[in-house]
């Protein structure tokens, strides 16, 4: 399966170089569709969807790529050229305190590693109270008690940095919004390719999105994405 995946990416990566971008894209994406979270990964679709003009879907997997590793200078570089192109796309609303705190949480270290400090500070505490119960009774109780309090404060940060977001992306060339989930209704607004919005609620058909400016309005799924969970085309 390594190899497999390997020998995609590469076979990716040589297409890119040449310069067959749809060819490039098609293979990084089926790459993603087998559920590998790689930001690198996202990164690359990123690059192969902004060779091909569709920003939208760039500006999608450049914030896919930052949700993952939020402080690669690489993708904010790419995102921040990206932007100066969508100049008539509307930024996202700021990121819910949890969510941000996340992200502060994974430029330090990966959620798997918080999980994997938590579990080590945690097992250190199990066998200092097994060495006071067999060995030495006199042991006082506050060592295992401070290690088990990191333990648990590790579990919760690790916890907390699991990426999570409910910004949502327009990726077609523009999606008009709507008082009420119907396409026969009133219109109220015109967003452009790459605007960026987070998600109210969702139906089948339709996403309810608030909007950086506080306006809210409903629009055909079909037109947006979401940031995560990350879905390939």
């Amino acid at each position: 399966m390594g190899a497999t995946v390997n020998t995609l990416s590469d076979s990716a990566s040589t297409l890119y170089a040449d310069g067959q971008f749809e060819s490039a894209r098609t293979l990084f994406e089926s790459l993603a569709e087998q559920g590998h979270s790689d930001p690198a990964l996202y990164y690359n679709i990123g690059n192969c969807y902004t060779r091909l003009g569709e920003f939208g879907e760039a500006r999608l997997w450049f914030e896919r790529s930052l949700l993952f590793e939020p402080g690669n200078e690489e993708t904010i570089h790419n995102l921040q050229w990206l932007n100066t192109r969508l100049t008539d796309a509307l930024p996202a609303p700021n990121d819910p305190l949890l969510h941000w705190i996340g992200s502060q949480f994974r430029e330090i270290l990966p959620p798997e590693h918080w999980g994997l400090l938590a579990g080590l500070f945690l097992i250190a505490a199990l066998l200092l109270l097994v060495l006071r119960k067999f060995k030495t009774p006199a042991w006082s109780w506050r060592a295992p008690l401070a290690l088990s309090s990191i333990g648990l404060v590790l579990v919760l940060t690790a916890q907390t940095s699991m990426p999570q977001s409910d910004k949502v992306i327009v990726v077609s060339n523009n999606s008009y919004g709507y008082s009420a989930p119907d396409a026969n209704g009133t219109r109220i607004l015109l967003l452009s390719e790459g605007s960026a919005g987070r998600l109210v609620r969702a139906t089948e058909d339709w996403f309810y999105i608030g909007l950086s400016d506080g306006r809210q309005a409903w629009f055909s799924s079909d037109q947006w994405d979401r940031v995560f969970p990350i879905n390939a085309h």
